[in-house]
């Protein structure tokens, strides 16, 4: 060969060396940055309308591309992200913010399946970032109870209860029949108890609702289960927030946070103070807390996730207040709670570690393993409770995306398996200080849930859901307190309890849905519930349980400015379960009836003005219900007929949001409750009040650095008086009368700022 052709081959050699060396082969993922699911159809461009578009998983790659080109990432329903490329890139993690502005763009988890909103064959309510921006940051009440087919109480900032659809109305110092997770780890304890009020609202990006039995994934609890979704740092960014508000009552409330997030990281610290003197005697409440949050992206789209929450709280109990002292002087605290001064005192912390495994291109797998600790010290007008809680536990679930028949078919499968050890004491209050020991008892409690659905198009446009969960619950009692003779100890194990569930969905158009699901769920007892009064084990408790049957449609009409989210549904209860008092700290259960639930829940929104310089945007949620006692023989009282206790009839929500791009924005919304039956004989009302409430702020980043968020509120504008928690049943002692009511606040005033540096910003 000629020394021609050698210097041609040497030329294009060296020519290809510095054509590589000048351009990169880039691949990476686009996800959902608050479920961290695959999105499809993402459009990455870059220079002169060069780009791809990501696959089904969410996978895309670029070549020709060179450090210092920018990015530009968008896609229906996120916001539009600029990514300038810096370094030797060969990977990177797209995490795509929600712009939650269109209904059929919203990805939910309520099926674990993590698809959008508008895909979802039953009742899930969401309340995103902008709608918990419409309140402060203390509670999340506000926001529950804009969700139709929700009524959460409030007596105080550590008294809470929280009904869906009706269930729960009958716990009666806490949340009960509803299960709860964060980042899928569990906030339940084992027989049952939920405790939300603990969760601070600056971790929270979004909560998911799903309103009755409507998911077998997460256990099949008859009054459905709530979904807590924790904050992320936004992508390639490092930054230092700090929060400080204030308000009626002796409101402080101090917040610091510190982010990192980048394409193998992002990592969240947050610490909250929060004290409030309160508006009511003895009601004072501090609380602190500090979280960890932490996501590591492996290869292939595998995600290491953590969470660690320390909570140490001690706060005042005014509990209720009878009707005449409700009207006359509802700032006291119940006598006897205002002479023991009683308090609740607790250290309290949760850890979990996940791993979200991409096994192929087929199937995936999420594993979690979680503990949880609660030491608490409790002083009553009766006596003093001291309680220790500590409980390991683990989730796996696998789920196949694959077709059958040319059609799309998804499948997941997994166990849930906790086990909880809670050791009590009572002791004697004598005089405000440490008496005898008048029990002690320990418990161990064991749950298993054992899950699996199914989801396939059965036709063009038409989708099926078949689910299923066997649950096996039992509990041991070991009674340490040999003085009273009376030795409690013993074991209780439940049958398994199979519930099924099928759900059918029809797409009417890409904006429009229309569904029907009928799925059957169960609450055990408590294990307090289970013992006679003479303080042995009753074997004849049964769980409640009962068939749901639900009707809905959700879209959007008018070019998507109006969009709908409509229910109906009956729900029928056997085996009601009644606490029935017997003495000062005495409750027991029985099996006492049947109920029927009917309701209908409507939720609409619609963008008034929708311009690029302003927004105006309002919403109406209704709750219409007519839940009855069918069959209700308690002990000589037959109650058949009446209205369930503790649940208002109609609950109605509205409101204006209004946004303007330079940063302003305020929000009003009012809510009006129905009267509420507070005993099972219908004889005494709650009555029905409204409740408005105002916000107006500035939000603003200034200089690409610093964010800027002042605003300030008003609640009650009215200054409505009315009773925000009601204890079903209360029983008279000693003469006095029943203690029903736990007054709501009156007009309350509040204001904050918050501020965040960014130290790094790409």
């Amino acid at each position: 060969m000629s020394s021609k052709f050698y210097l041609i081959v040497i030329f294009s050699f060296f020519t290809s060396i510095f054509a590589a060396a000048g351009q990169d082969v880039l691949s990476g993922k686009v996800v959902d940055a608050t479920h961290g699911v695959a999105v499809e159809g993402a459009s990455i461009s870059w220079g002169n309308g060069q780009g791809t578009v990501s696959d089904s998983n969410g996978n895309f790659t670029l070549s020709s591309i060179q450090t210092g080109d920018t990015l530009l990432v968008s896609k229906v329903g996120y916001e539009e992200m600029q990514l300038p490329l810096a370094g030797n890139l060969n990977f990177v993690n797209i995490r795509l913010t929600p712009s939650v502005t269109l209904l059929k763009e919203v990805i939910v988890a309520g099926s674990n399946l993590d698809r959008k909103l508008i895909d979802e064959p039953g009742a899930i309510g969401v309340i995103t970032p902008r709608e918990l921006q419409r309140d402060n940051d203390l509670v999340i009440t506000p926001g529950l109870n804009r969700i139709p087919g929700v009524y959460m109480h409030s007596g105080a900032l550590n008294t809470n209860r929280i009904t869906i659809r009706g269930i729960g109305s009958r716990s009666l110092f806490s949340t009960n029949k509803i299960k709860a997770y964060i980042n899928e780890i569990p906030l339940t304890t084992g027989d049952g108890e939920t405790t939300i009020e603990d969760i601070d609202l600056q971790l929270v990006d979004r909560v998911e609702v799903i309103k009755g039995p409507n998911s077998s994934i997460f256990g099949a609890g008859l009054g459905g289960t709530i979904n807590f979704t924790t904050v992320d740092s936004p992508y390639r960014n490092t930054s230092a927030q700090l929060g400080y508000s204030r308000g009626s009552y002796g409101l402080n409330r101090l917040t610091l946070k510190t982010q990192h997030g980048d394409d193998h990281k992002n990592f969240s610290l947050i610490y909250n103070k929060t004290h409030q003197d309160g508006y009511r005697e003895n009601n004072r409440y501090d609380r602190e807390s500090i979280t960890l949050l932490g996501k590591i992206f492996m290869n292939k789209g595998n995600v290491l996730n953590i969470f660690g929450n320390f909570i140490s709280l001690k706060a005042f109990i005014p509990s209720s207040l009878d009707s005449a002292t409700f009207a006359s002087n509802p700032s006291a605290a119940a006598f006897t709670w205002q002479q023991a001064m009683g308090f609740e005192d607790y250290n309290k912390s949760n850890f979990g570690i996940s791993y979200n495994l991409h096994i192929n291109d087929y199937w995936s797998n999420e594993t979690s393993f979680f503990t949880n600790f609660r030491n608490a010290f409790e002083v009553r007008p009766f006596n003093i409770l001291t309680e220790s809680t500590q409980a390991l536990g683990a989730r796996t679930k696998t789920t196949f995306n694959g077709k059958l028949a040319n059609k799309p078919l998804q499948w997941v499968f997994g166990t849930e398996y906790f086990i909880d050890w809670y050791d009590w004491q009572t002791l004697e209050n004598d005089e405000n200080a440490v008496g005898s020991v008048l029990s002690n008892n320990m418990e161990t409690r064991f749950y298993l849930n054992l899950f699996s659905q199914l989801d396939y198009e059965l036709f063009n446009n038409t989708f099926v859901s078949v689910g299923l969960n066997l649950n096996k619950t039992n509990y041991e009692l070991t009674d340490l307190f040999a003085d009273d003779n009376i030795d409690q100890s013993g074991d209780y194990s439940f049958n398994p309890i199979l519930s099924p569930r099928l759900a059918i969905l029809h797409k009417l158009k890409e904006n429009k849905s229309v569904y029907v699901n009928v799925s059957h769920g169960f609450s055990p007892p408590t294990l307090a519930e289970t013992l006679t009064p003479d303080g042995l084990i009753n074997p004849d408790i049964k769980p409640e349980s009962g068939y749901n049957f639900e009707l809905g449609s959700r879209g959007s009409l008018l070019q998507d400015r109006l969009e709908y989210d409509i229910s109906i549904y009956t729900m029928r209860i056997e085996n009601l379960l009644v606490a029935r008092r017997v003495g000062d700290d005495q409750f027991i259960g029985v099996n006492a009836g049947k109920t029927t639930h009917d309701g209908a829940e409507v939720q609409v929104k619609y963008a008034l003005i929708a311009k690029s310089t302003h927004s105006l945007r309002g919403f109406v949620n209704l709750s219409v219900t007519d839940y009855k006692f069918d069959d209700f023989v308690d002990g000589e009282n037959n109650f058949s007929g009446n209205e369930l206790t503790g649940t208002p009839a109609n609950i109605i929500n509205y409101g204006l949001d209004y946004e303007m791009k330079n940063g302003l924005y305020a929000h009003i919304n009012s809510q009006f409750v129905d009267r509420v039956p507070v005993n099972d004989a219908n004889t005494v009302y709650a009555s029905s009040y409204q409740v408005a409430n105002v916000k107006a702020g500035y939000k603003k980043l200034f200089y690409n650095r610093l964010e800027l968020n002042a605003y300030a509120g008003i609640n009650n504008i009215f200054d409505e008086k009315y009773a925000s928690m009601i204890l079903v049943n209360a029983s008279s002692f000693g003469g006095r009368a029943p203690r029903y009511f736990y007054p709501g606040l009156p007009r309350n005033f509040y204001g904050g700022i918050f501020l965040g540096y960014k130290l790094k910003a790409d």
